[in-house]
């Protein structure tokens, strides 16, 4: 009995510093999550290729359409951060979304635009926030700081680069997004076999130039949603990157070889602006909320996010929201 305790409570203690790294050092607003503080909810319905049904029995990937509520956020820890840092670098961010599942209930899912997570661990991830701290003279965090951290902890260098070479984003409709974590699919006979997913734009991929920069403002990303949606659905193909031998089911930080074979699992379209956000606000979209037939990994990052966005939501729900609310 003490063994699981201490690892509660070492858990607990884990959140706490996570939770205080990002509070103090990426710009958190009281009332706002953690992360993806700033985002739009919308309403729509994904289908499940027919043939993906033969991998798993999971209820919403039986080839029947699913309700979504499908959410857009920018992942910068404020609000009232910009959507780009400049014409050619852009942010990270994110679409998760909610499927309604036939027998009731939902099950929740999660994907930001980056190819790795700098972070394999709780321990590194509480580690890079607080690198990330700003100088009261600068304003900007210390490369030295940061050059340390890679120097102890290799394996954050994919994840980095691909953050910091994000192209600028023209819309969030022609953004791929990549679920980053493996899961495994589970067919009616127990056969588990690992993956890992994306979301890929069926308008294609588009990134800013130079045009787009002089004339759109900082934040733009979800009054161009708004307006193309109001033009009619965007969406995206459902592709599951199957894993082979040897193949890391646990580690965020590493990317699969792009030759693995890639299933098409089926297509989320987009229709409409969610008449309530608020409710959408006040969703957790919990990565490791998967109905039966499929299974998350042992990836630790995969279930401390769980732990964080729990947190996250108990935290912004007792505080009281800015008068100025972001756009």
């Amino acid at each position: 009995m003490n063994e699981p305790q201490n690892r509660t409570g070492d858990n607990r203690d884990r959140v706490d510093r996570a939770m205080r790294a990002m509070e103090e050092h990426t710009g958190t607003v009281p009332g706002y999550r953690r992360a993806h503080p700033r985002g739009i909810g919308l309403r729509g319905h994904f289908t499940a290729d027919p043939a993906i049904a033969a991998l798993t029995t999971a209820e919403h990937l039986q080839g029947d359409p699913v309700e979504t509520v499908v959410r857009l956020s920018n992942a910068s820890g404020s609000p009232y951060a910009p959507d780009r840092h400049s014409a050619e670098r852009g942010g990270v961010l994110g679409l998760a979304v909610r499927f309604a599942l036939p027998s009731g209930g939902f099950s929740t899912w999660g994907a930001p635009n980056i190819p790795a997570f700098p972070a394999a661990t709780p321990e590194e991830f509480i580690e890079i926030t607080n690198a990330q701290r700003r100088s009261p003279r600068t304003g900007r965090p210390s490369i030295l700081r940061l050059l340390r951290y890679v120097a102890r902890h290799r394996n954050s260098l994919p994840g980095l680069k691909g953050i910091a070479g994000l192209p600028a984003a023209r819309s969030f409709a022609t953004t791929r997004f990549n679920g980053l974590h493996a899961y495994h699919l589970v067919d009616a006979e127990g056969t588990r076999r690992p993956f890992r997913y994306h979301w890929a734009p069926d308008a294609g991929v588009e990134t800013f130039d130079a045009r787009d920069h002089a004339v759109l403002p900082p934040q733009y990303l979800i009054s161009e949603i708004r307006q193309r949606l109001a033009e009619g659905p965007v969406s995206w193909s459902l592709f599951l990157q199957m894993a082979e031998e040897g193949d890391p089911l646990d580690d965020v930080t590493r990317a699969w070889p792009k030759e693995r074979r890639l299933v098409r699992a089926g297509r989320l379209v987009v229709d409409r602006v969610h008449e309530d956000q608020e409710f959408v606000e006040g969703l957790v979209f919990d990565p490791t909320n998967v109905p039966a037939g499929v299974e998350p990994s042992g990836d630790p990052i995969l279930h401390f996010r769980s732990s964080v966005y729990g947190e996250s939501h108990r935290r912004r729900t007792s505080e009281a929201k800015p008068s100025v609310k972001a756009e």
